[in-house]
């Protein structure tokens, strides 16, 4: 049986995230975002693991949600892109804020909302993503199917 693509990149995490670098707090909601989008187009899921989880901290800390590895491949690959940009922030309390981030593969462009939320020591990560807005990767892009 053939693994999926996110299981190996799930493996390359876990076996190469003990020698990174640590991944430096975000200090607003944005820069979280802009961090992780930015280590998406790097295929550095370690940084990513860094800049996702919860109010408690990165999910490469506290292992949770206990499929964290393969939620960090997944969400690279749906993420992937040839460029994006943040197009929206916008507070919901201050300790949650929902932001936009427009991605473009080929010729269409998906707006992504994602979540970001202040952790208990004040910095900020990504806490959702709605990867279903971001179109199927695995899928060529015909103009006009997505947001744009």
């Amino acid at each position: 049986m053939t693994k999926p693509p996110w299981y190996w990149a799930a493996c390359l995490l876990v076996a190469c995230g003990g020698g990174t670098a640590p991944v430096q707090p975000a200090n607003s909601a944005a820069a979280a975002v802009q961090g992780f989008m930015q280590a998406v187009a790097d295929s550095n899921l370690a940084k990513m693991a860094g800049l996702w989880g919860s109010a408690n901290g990165p999910a490469s800390r506290t292992g949770e949600p206990p499929d964290w590895e393969r939620r960090i491949a997944i969400m690279q690959a749906y993420l992937r892109s040839d460029g994006f940009r943040l197009t929206s922030d916008v507070p919901e309390s201050t300790e949650r804020r929902a932001l936009r981030v427009e991605i473009r593969r080929e010729t269409c462009t998906w707006s992504v909302p994602v979540v970001a939320v202040r952790t208990t020591k004040g910095s900020w990560l990504v806490n959702q993503v709605d990867i279903a807005a971001a179109g199927n990767p695995a899928r060529p892009c015909i103009e006009g199917t997505g947001d744009s």
